[in-house]
């Protein structure tokens, strides 16, 4: 969102290297907000960018001004997008109409029933036939198509623990990006009482 000449207000979804290309240590064209796990990494990454992350608190409403004089702005929510560490969707209202942006994610039930995204007067106003729509959704498709069938988290990790066990006496290696997976370590780790080995940069993420 541009809200001047020069700077321009920024929401960052999630830290994977192809949501944050073109940020540099030298990067200044405006505020950018995020969750507060999102910054903890920007930050450890960009030290000199720490004045120009905003963090904001995950399934409050926030209100941004996008005005130096404080007269324009917009509602906004972070909601949890089930993605990666600090992945967050936002949920933005303002003179635009209602916007939702899901970022990467991965959908889990609670979406259907949180409380901000899907009040229980939505309901209420839904019987009386009166809808409460997003007026704009902006929806990460990637795997959009019936050929895609993912298992829930629940389901992968149980099978990962399976091949882990059944191979107790072998070296196992588990491909990860350089952020998510954090949470599969963990409970691998905590599971079968091991260490496990990763560089210094995935532990400090942990």
């Amino acid at each position: 969102m541009r809200n001047d000449l020069t700077t321009y207000t920024f929401f960052l979804s999630h830290c994977h290297a192809d949501h944050i290309m073109g940020l540099t240590s030298s990067w200044n064209y405006g505020k950018i907000y995020c969750s507060e796990i999102s910054k903890i990494l920007i930050c450890d990454k960009f030290p000199n960018l720490k004045n120009y992350v905003h963090d904001l608190t995950m399934d409050e409403e926030h209100w941004i001004y996008l005005d130096e004089q404080k007269k324009e702005g917009v509602s906004v929510v972070l909601i949890d997008a089930c993605h990666c560490p600090g992945a967050a969707m936002f949920l933005i209202k303002g003179k635009m109409g209602t916007v939702m942006h899901t970022g990467d994610f991965r959908f889990h039930d609670s979406m259907l029933t949180h409380p901000l995204l899907c009040p229980p007067e939505r309901n209420n106003l839904q019987k009386l036939g009166i809808t409460v729509d997003i007026d704009y959704l902006h929806l990460d498709n990637t795997f959009a198509n019936p050929d895609y069938d993912f298992p829930s988290r629940e389901q992968a990790y149980n099978t990962l623990k399976d091949i882990v066990k059944s191979h107790r006496n072998y070296r196992v290696f588990i491909f990860s990006y350089s952020l998510g997976k954090e949470e599969v370590f963990l409970n691998l780790a905590e599971e079968f009482e091991s260490l496990i080995v990763v560089d210094e940069e995935r532990m400090r993420n942990v």
